[in-house]
């Protein structure tokens, strides 16, 4: 093991340029963008059909609306802007990119105080979007897309659209835009602009960053960055005012991707599934060299946060992208996780250029971990919760223990030939509550918004977009958390549609 980080950029330059196989040196319009289809959308189009009015030449990069029409009527206390990130363009010219994970960048800030909503929303302002719109086609393909005649690349930034998530930190006043094979984008949180690649020191400067950063209750930042195929892990410790405290560099089995961790109140833990990747000289995107071992354990690697050293825990086989909240009783950690048998199937899914492919109910389930740390040994349970993904905690009891988490499943009468989510789910405890939005409905991650006077995990909020495919557009809802059942409390109405994103964050006003 070692704490030099000086290698990590040459490791992630030169991962990615196989990974590739590469080699070689390198505003606005207003509501009226609403998509006025002229043909019924089929079911099995109706999650491509949410990219497709940004892809085309009437889009100019920025979506912005005054007040919003707004059904109920929003909390009073609710007062802050919801942050989403998640691929927009896939289309430039004659131009096109096949997977999800790969589109041109948006981030969607929605507004809300006294009463009244808002929308703004920008492609962001990224070097690869710049060279590509320069040559008048995509230069890059990236995690599952291919183009013709790519062009060299030199660094993974050249490759990086910055469109998985966001972390804010000093209250909102700096916003960052996250991939994870990359740096993170330094945004303008008023105006969303970009504002050029963050480089947390000289040594890991345009070094992998995670997408899923978790942030202790005092304020300090902790994230990592894989490099496929090196075995290592590179952890970041930043300080609630931004200062790198700490960084090292850790040699682990199973880490080619790792898209998510969780924290306590002295530990990190990763969950490493049984995904290798081999580069080869005639990869197209990096997904080509993505392989499942179905005879390997899932592992469980704990690192106490004063050492970094990490210790090894071996659970059943198993595949996950995303974890929720961890705690201690103890010396032992409880967490869950969103469990798949295998992710490959969904990765080479998720494609816009082509109908979705019938889903089967199920595909992933709610289970518990516990690792008993000094006992040596791990165990998981599997819940009743099934179709499920996007946990999200009160960011208040990061690394403790909590009661509440809000997640997405996909409902038994969802429409097959679509793809997606269409209830969100309140589970404390044992027990859970359910809000179906219903047909032509797909619904986002919705999270948790903590109440700024009451301390209570059900006094807060969870909100959360979602998007009616037959209409092309997109709802806002504000429920109350511990009364998800009864319906939303209000419901925000863009009159357009916005694309389907990945993750975001709620900064209180």
């Amino acid at each position: 093991m070692t704490d030099d980080t000086r290698p990590a950029r040459e490791w992630s330059r030169r991962i990615w340029l196989q990974a590739m196989g590469l080699a070689g040196p390198g505003a606005g319009l207003s509501a009226g963008i609403a998509p006025a289809f002229a043909q019924v959308i089929e079911p099995g189009d109706a999650w491509a059909s949410a990219f497709r009015p940004f892809d085309g030449p009437a889009f100019q990069g920025e979506l912005r609306t005054g007040s919003l029409a707004i059904e109920g009527r929003l909390p009073a206390e609710l007062r802050g802007c919801l942050y989403r990130n998640g691929p927009a363009r896939f289309r430039l010219n004659d131009s096109r990119l096949s997977h999800w994970f790969d589109g041109d960048a948006m981030v969607q800030a929605i507004r809300l105080g006294a009463g009244q909503a808002s929308h703004h929303g920008r492609l962001l302002d990224t070097p690869k979007r710049r060279q590509e719109e320069a040559a008048g086609r995509f230069l890059y393909g990236g995690f599952g897309s291919t183009v013709s005649r790519p062009r060299g690349l030199r660094s993974p930034d050249e490759l990086n659209p910055a469109n998985i998530n966001l972390l804010a930190m000093a209250g909102g006043k700096r916003l960052y835009a996250l991939w994870e094979a990359g740096s993170a984008l330094d945004l303008d949180p008023d105006t969303l602009a970009s504002r050029g690649w963050k480089a947390w020191s000289p040594e890991t400067a345009g070094a992998p960053f995670s997408a899923h950063p978790r942030v202790d209750p005092d304020g300090t930042v902790w994230s990592f960055g894989y490099m496929p195929g090196s075995g290592k892990l590179l952890i970041y410790q930043i300080g609630a005012d931004g200062i790198l405290k700490r960084q090292a560099v850790r040699e682990l089995p199973q880490v080619d991707m790792v898209h998510d961790f969780a924290i306590t109140e002295r530990h990190l833990v990763f969950l490493l599934q049984p995904l290798v990747f081999a580069a080869r000289a005639d990869l197209r995107n990096l997904l080509e060299g993505m392989r499942w071992n179905p005879g390997a354990p899932l592992l469980a690697c704990v690192m106490s946060k004063a050492t970094l050293e990490p210790r090894l825990f071996e659970l059943p086989t198993g595949g996950v992208f995303h974890l929720g909240n961890a705690w201690e009783e103890g010396d032992t950690i409880r967490l869950g996780y969103a469990r798949a048998e295998s992710i490959m199937a969904l990765m080479q899914q998720l494609r816009v250029d082509t109908p979705a492919a019938p889903q089967e109910p199920g595909s992933s389930v709610w289970t518990e971990v516990s690792i008993d740390v000094a006992g040596g040994r791990a165990s998981q349970q599997m819940t009743d919760l099934s179709a499920i993904e996007f946990p999200r905690t009160d960011p208040r009891r990061t690394g403790l223990r909590h009661s509440l988490t809000v997640l997405l499943q996909r409902g038994p009468t969802m429409d097959p030939r679509v793809f997606g989510f269409d209830t969100v789910i309140v589970r404390e405890g044992e027990r859970s509550q359910r809000h179906a939005y219903g047909s032509g409905w797909i619904a986002e991650e919705h999270l948790y918004v903590p109440h700024p006077h009451d301390t209570r995990e059900g006094a807060g909020w969870v909100l959360g977009p979602a998007y009616h495919w037959p209409s092309g557009k997109t709802t806002l809802s504000v429920f109350q958390a511990d009364a998800l059942a009864q319906g939303p409390l209000a419901q925000v109405r863009l009159p357009y549609g916005l694309p389907l994103g990945l993750h975001g964050q709620f900064v209180a006003a």
